[in-house]
């Protein structure tokens, strides 16, 4: 398959970030240029690059330009989210596709090999020990065009909740900052560059490990029921949003520190050898520490916005304190959405919501009420859809009206007003744990629906309605659905002489 217009390569040297090869840099696309490593690093870098994806071969065969590297491209996350469900066409070993500009315009045809699997390993292992410079120029290019863009309402929340920490969080923002703009502006990390830097280790371990033990303080409390979480984000929700911010600064400014520590020791040629090993050791370790603290503090964030737009649908509509003013809950919403998207730029992630609720099977005599599928919006876990949802009645003394819901993965029975006053899913059972589904049509009452558990035994009834035409249908599928999901599995079957030395297959509930 021929590539028509100007054609560039893109080897993929980790998740969503390669390095252009061509003639040159396509018109209005943003590529990042190689910064603070000397030329000679460089161009090892790149000629090992270039042999172990195999674009060498292609300049030996006469492709001019094959081989000259114009910086670095990070693929969008909208792009990395679109090949997880899209297969690019192929040729020749290479995918082909297009660059396209942010404003959406193809910039060039391009070849691209996706750093995956084994590919990866191959590439990896021949670059040897360019590999720790090779990571170093990621992390460069991962901050180089993500300075912080601060969050106002949260940096004033921030300030106010920990005033005593500001001066010294601001300060180490802005020196980090500095230093990484000095450093690209002369080309290297030199001892005038990381002076600054040099003297303020204690202090940036410091604010990291004060904020990251306050984030996980949070992700603790939230990691609760239902009535507990809500309860704690209406008296926390200010100390949360600062928290994370904090800890973003503190983080950022630590993980500036270590690329430029990095780019220091790059620089010393005399001990090259063994600033290999310390440079891929830093690194390694400053990758693996920065991706666990910003898991820490995304996890923190998508569980504050979930409960925040949880609270925002329930008819009790309260107000959370804030520093000295009172906003409502919607405030705090767009606040932790807005802190919550930058976090998911500075990771090169897209931010997700899960979509409005659209179950394929309603047991209902009219339709599911709006507010309803809203609030399990927030309260089914994001990953699981909804398959089913039903207006049931609880067997007891006196009876009171519930909903049962259906997804993947298990089955919830709520009281409606749990649900649609506190926003709570009172019980929920795996599918796995479903033994058996009976349901049992009575005349001029509507069907019962009986699900055996591991633990228990549960009766549901439905309304007359459920009892004819087509919520007869739909409540008979219900019960077919969950039905589906019977299973005894062979560490709860039994076997007897009597029925012989196989064992049983009859659906026994014993231990």
């Amino acid at each position: 398959m021929a590539l028509d217009g100007p054609v560039v390569s893109l080897v993929e040297i980790e998740p969503g970030l390669a390095v252009l090869f061509g003639d040159e840099p396509p018109v209005g696309f943003d590529v990042i240029p190689f910064e603070m490593m000397s030329p000679q690093a460089n161009q090892g870098l790149t000629d090992k690059l270039a042999m172990a994806s195999g674009i060498g071969n292609l300049a030996a065969q006469g492709a001019q330009g094959a081989t000259t590297v114009q910086g670095l491209v990070r693929l969008a996350p909208e792009t990395m989210q679109a090949l997880k469900t899209a297969q690019p066409m192929t040729s020749g070993g290479w995918n082909l596709g297009s660059l396209v500009t942010s404003k959406g315009k193809i910039a060039a045809s391009v070849r691209w090999a996706p750093v995956t699997g084994a590919q990866a390993a191959s590439i990896l292992t021949a670059l040897g020990p360019a590999a720790a410079l090779l990571a170093l120029q990621v992390q460069l290019a991962s901050i180089s065009r993500r300075v912080d863009e601060n969050i106002q309402l949260t940096r004033d929340v921030l300030r106010a909740l920990h005033e005593d920490q500001w001066a010294t969080l601001l300060g180490l923002h802005e020196t980090t900052i500095r230093a990484v703009r000095e450093a690209q502006a002369v080309g290297s990390v030199n001892d005038h560059v990381f002076a600054s830097i040099a003297t303020r280790d204690a202090d940036l371990r410091k604010q990291r490990h004060l904020f990251m033990s306050l984030v996980r303080r949070h992700i603790t409390a939230l990691a609760t029921d239902g009535q507990s979480r809500r309860a704690y984000v209406q008296q926390n929700v200010d100390q949360i949003l600062a928290d994370a911010h904090g800890m973003l600064m503190a983080e950022w400014s630590w993980y500036r520190s270590q690329v430029l520590r990095a780019g220091h020791i790059s620089r010393d040629e005399a001990n090259a050898a063994e600033n290999e090993r310390l440079l891929a050791e830093l690194v390694a370790e400053t990758q693996r520490e920065h991706t666990r603290a910003m898991d820490d503090v995304g996890d923190l964030l998508a569980g504050l916005e979930r409960q925040c737009r949880l609270m925002a649908e329930l008819p009790a509509e309260l107000s959370l304190p804030f520093t000295t003013k009172r906003q409502n809950i919607r405030h705090a919403v767009g606040m932790a959405e807005a802190l919550a998207e930058r976090v998911a730029t500075l990771r090169n992630r897209v931010h997700t919501q899960p979509a409005p609720l659209d179950p394929p099977l309603t047991v209902f005599a009219e339709a599911v009420p709006d507010d309803v599928l809203r609030i399990l919006r927030w309260v089914v876990p994001g990953e699981e859809a909804l398959l089913a949802i039903a207006d049931v009645n609880l067997d007891r003394l006196v009876g009171e009206d519930a909903y049962l819901g259906v997804t993947p993965a298990r089955l919830f029975i709520s009281t409606q007003s749990a649900i649609r006053k506190q926003g709570v899913i009172e019980r929920e059972f795996p599918l796995a744990d479903v033994r058996y589904v009976r349901f049992r049509e009575r005349d001029k009452r509507g069907p019962v629906l009986d699900i055996i558990t591991t633990d228990e035994n549960i009766k549901l009834t439905l309304d007359d309605w459920a009892g004819k035409g087509q919520g007869l249908d739909d409540s008979r599928r219900l019960a077919n659905l969950l039905a589906a999901a019977m299973d005894l599995p062979d560490y709860e079957r039994r076997t007897d002489p009597l029925l012989g030395s196989e064992p049983s297959t009859a659906q026994a509930i014993t231990r």
